[in-house]
């Protein structure tokens, strides 16, 4: 049937899937929503198959995001919370320093009140979590923040926006770089799990990969002191990337190595001196340890023993799994940075992909626009798990019923046996990565990955 249409045809569907996400439909509306977002995929799936050219992908991608720009996010509150914080830094508060519910009655800024309650309470009752990147460009959106809650909006997704464009053109160097077609930006740049959670909900995972991107881009060059740089840049957005640090030691030596680290030290030290005072540094490690022993939603593995501490103890053993799960990351980090080579691109493009994706599985925690962070890196590594995680993971919202909140265990169960099954296939039978490729639907004449 799709094969009758017109080419332009199906762009125009692409382009009415995302409105309706950015106009009608709310976070309740389970059925509605997980409808469009999976026809959004199959529409997808085969117009970047049958096509997409490199100019169609940027135009199309442009457009999509566009219909956004009138959006107050409806999917995620968190974006109350980054006005909050901007505003805080205009009268000189530092927003480490105090949560919400500590400052609510003493605060006069611009809709104060609204965002204290849209934020939620989990939210006004914790310390931020957002790094001094992040952080500054808060700073810039309350800047803009008069009398609309849109102005400062408009700024935040101006800035994602920007982040993004620029992520599609490092991203296409990157490809070029390691002998893959630049087409296959398309699984990203169109995914709809970027653009509903990037553009549409504020978060910023985008904008992190892009100097991610770039450092990973110096790094297969060994200029170790830029990439570096890039890499403290990426840090001070979103935390993430420093799992990332020790897999580099063997690619670049130990020369290049320090250097890299001594410039990323010298970055850091730029951004996060400005916020560091008083019990800044306390805080903010008592945020993070919240999401090991407090957070919990749409966990994997985490999920199974959770159950298994009921069963054996009778209550939630989150506390206890928290204290020793950062020392399950840091033992899968070492892992994949010390028993695996890493001495070409594709080596720590692999294990870079499945740090990240080990950290997942075992998490409390799992927000659908955390899987944008394992897109790039299955994109250039040649696997498809990241993709169809970033479908599933979708399924999450679930939990955000008309009855109120409440995870479902039967959508759960589907999403991660999929992730799992599609996982293991690659693993023992062979990445799926010839599947990104253009020529045919369901099979492939040629795949870069194969000889990888």
């Amino acid at each position: 049937m799709l094969q009758q249409l017109p080419r332009y045809v199906i762009p125009i569907l692409i382009l009415l899937g995302f409105y309706t996400l950015a106009s009608t439909v709310s976070r309740s509306e389970t059925v509605l929503l997980l409808s469009v977002y999976s026809g959004l995929f199959v529409l997808l799936w085969f117009w970047i198959k049958a096509y997409s050219t490199l100019g169609g992908v940027l135009l199309v991608g442009i457009l999509c995001r566009l219909v956004f720009f009138d959006h107050l996010p409806e999917l995620s509150q968190d974006f109350y919370r980054y006005l909050w914080d901007g505003q805080l830094q205009l009268i000189g508060i530092n927003p480490y320093l105090h949560t919400p519910n500590e400052l609510i009655s003493v605060v006069g800024f611009p809709d104060a009140m609204l965002l204290y309650e849209k934020m939620g309470s989990l939210s006004a009752g914790n310390f931020s979590n957002y790094p001094p990147a992040s952080q500054f460009l808060f700073k810039l959106a309350a800047l803009a923040h008069g009398e609309d809650l849109s102005d400062g909006v408009f700024v935040l997704r101006m800035a994602y926006f920007i982040g993004e464009l620029g992520l599609f053109f490092v991203g296409r160097k990157l490809l070029l770089q390691l002998n893959l077609d630049p087409v296959l930006l398309a699984w990203y740049f169109l995914n709809p799990l970027v653009i509903v959670e990037g553009i549409g909900n504020l978060h910023g995972e985008s904008l992190m990969l892009t100097f991610t991107l770039l450092g990973l881009l110096f790094l297969f060059q060994k200029k170790a002191g830029w990439a570096g740089v890039f890499m403290g840049l990426a840090i001070a957005l979103k935390l993430i990337p420093l799992l990332f640090l020790p897999v580099f030691y063997r690619f670049l030596g130990g020369k290049r190595f320090l250097y890299n680290c001594t410039a990323l030290l010298f970055v850091s030290l730029l951004i996060w001196t400005p916020f560091w005072e008083g019990s800044m540094a306390a805080h903010y490690q008592e945020t993070l340890q919240l999401w090991f022993t407090t957070f919990e939603f749409n966990g994997s593995i985490y999920n199974i023993i959770r159950a298994l501490g009921y069963q054996i103890k009778g209550y939630n053993i989150i506390r206890q799994v928290g204290a020793v799960t950062p020392f399950i990351v840091m033992g899968f980090v070492l892992m994949f940075s010390f028993l695996r080579s890493n001495r070409n691109p594709q080596s720590v493009l692999k294990s870079l992909l499945f740090i990240l994706s080990s950290y997942f599985f075992i998490a409390t925690t799992v927000h659908p626009w955390y899987i944008i962070n394992l897109l790039f890196l299955g994109i250039l590594s040649g696997y498809a798990y990241p993709i169809v995680w970033s479908l599933v993971v979708f399924w999450s919202y679930t939990a955000y019923g008309s009855e109120g909140f409440k995870e479902s265990l039967f959508w759960q169960i589907t999403a991660y046996s999929t992730v799992y099954g599609v996982l293991f296939w690659e693993l023992f039978k062979g990445s799926l990565g010839e599947h990104f490729q253009k020529p045919n639907f369901f099979t492939t004449e040629f795949s870069p990955y194969s000889s990888r």
